[in-house]
């Protein structure tokens, strides 16, 4: 049973950060944010938040989510009013007007430039400018970098969940063993995956699960096909389970049994120490390019630098790949409550590839480790292990 996800206080502490930057207010149009301020999980709403001490956050839906909104809001103990509109042309008019009656005519107004495509804006500054009150230029300031950033500290629910979710494929992973061989295809992985971690209880998959071998193991991002696994090949497989909303990631590469696994086994066996490696760097205070570096001379070591192609992690949560950054350029600071991957890999075009990600979160003396499969590259894979740092 997962406690309660409770939001009040958020509304806050974005107040603040918006003062800070001299906005009035704010239009939130994603429906990442609006969630996380808010708890409604609906498709359809734009929350007008104001700077003033105790005011309450405005909801503007339609009359789909109106009871959805009105309820999971006040299941969130979020300072919310929610407005019922019958169409799009009063959605944007009931958007306008309360930010009218935030911001007044002249005052700052945050929006998430990262979000609100050119149209929505259009449109709402064609409302807005009915009452003479147009978003110029000068008026708009960006508050996505601001909750994107509050987004990273994790509550203890917030934990709960995707901790949930990271056992949840663990316990998937270790019951498909026996599909990870010779004559599977990559499909026969994927679904096999999927359908056990909904059993285990997941609401939905992270993200559409890659299944990759042999050549096709150089591609990242490959797309699970008809391919069947080979002796001696690797197969990686990223997947993750969502959980009320929060996602877990994790990153096994296995490689089949046969006379030809010699290579793509000491290709794992340098992955998984890179990312060990940088395991081992996260802690809180510590710069997000130096675990990235941290890999990436363990790569070196073996002659595999210019093999991986991507930063070795993200930030997790409510998006699958949010603050912070871990990659060569990032500056992000790691801070206790932050759930990141690390994830490193080495690819060849036309012989394969290996990645080895682990889930963490980062704790006031050192980090967590989530996701608790063997990275053993077996196939099966053994019973899942508990593995945990400080």
């Amino acid at each position: 049973m997962l406690s309660a996800l409770l939001v009040d206080g958020r509304d806050r502490g974005f107040a603040e950060r918006l003062v800070a930057i001299g906005a009035t207010g704010a239009v939130v149009t994603s429906h990442t944010n609006v969630r996380w301020l808010t708890g409604f999980t609906g498709s359809s709403g734009t929350l007008v938040v104001s700077t003033e001490e105790g005011a309450p956050m405005t909801l503007v839906t339609d009359g789909r989510y109106a009871e959805q909104a009105a309820r999971e809001t006040a299941g969130s103990r979020a300072n919310v009013r929610v407005v019922e509109c019958r169409s799009q042309v009063d959605v944007r008019a009931a958007v306008a007007s309360a930010v009218i009656a935030v911001c007044g005519s002249s005052g700052p107004v945050g929006l998430e430039r990262s979000d609100i495509s050119l149209a929505d804006y259009e449109a709402l500054d064609a409302a807005c400018g009915v009452a003479g009150s147009h978003l110029t230029r000068s008026r708009v300031l960006d508050a996505s970098p601001i909750l994107a950033d509050l987004r990273r500290s994790k509550s203890s629910a917030e934990i709960e969940r995707i901790t949930r979710a990271a056992s949840i494929a663990d316990a998937a992973l270790a019951e498909i063993g026996d599909v990870i061989g010779a004559g599977s295809t990559e499909i026969d992985v994927r679904d096999a995956l999927e359908s056990a971690m909904r059993r285990h209880g997941a609401d939905d998959v992270s993200f559409a699960t890659i299944v990759a071998s042999g050549e096709n193991a150089a591609l990242p991002h490959h797309r699970p096909s008809a391919r069947r696994l080979r002796s001696g090949e690797a197969v990686v497989v990223d997947f993750g389970a969502l959980v009320d909303g929060y996602h877990s990631d994790m990153t096994r590469t296995f490689v089949v049994e046969g006379a030809n696994a010699a290579e793509m086994l000491e290709r794992h066996a340098v992955v998984r120490a890179a990312c060990e490696a940088g395991v081992a760097t996260v802690a809180p205070g510590v710069v997000a390019h130096e675990i990235d570096a941290a890999c990436r001379r363990v790569l070196a070591s073996a002659g595999l630098e210019n093999e991986l192609t991507h930063g070795v992690g993200h930030g997790v949560g409510l998006l699958i790949h949010e603050a912070p950054w871990l990659n060569a350029s990032s500056y992000d600071v790691l801070r206790p409550g932050d759930v990141v991957t690390v994830e490193p890999g080495a690819y060849r075009v036309g012989v394969g590839g290996a990645r080895v990600e682990e889930l963490l979160l980062v704790t006031d003396s050192g980090h967590l480790v989530l996701s608790n499969s063997p990275k053993e590259p077996t196939c099966p894979p053994s019973p899942p292990t508990t593995s945990r740092t400080e």
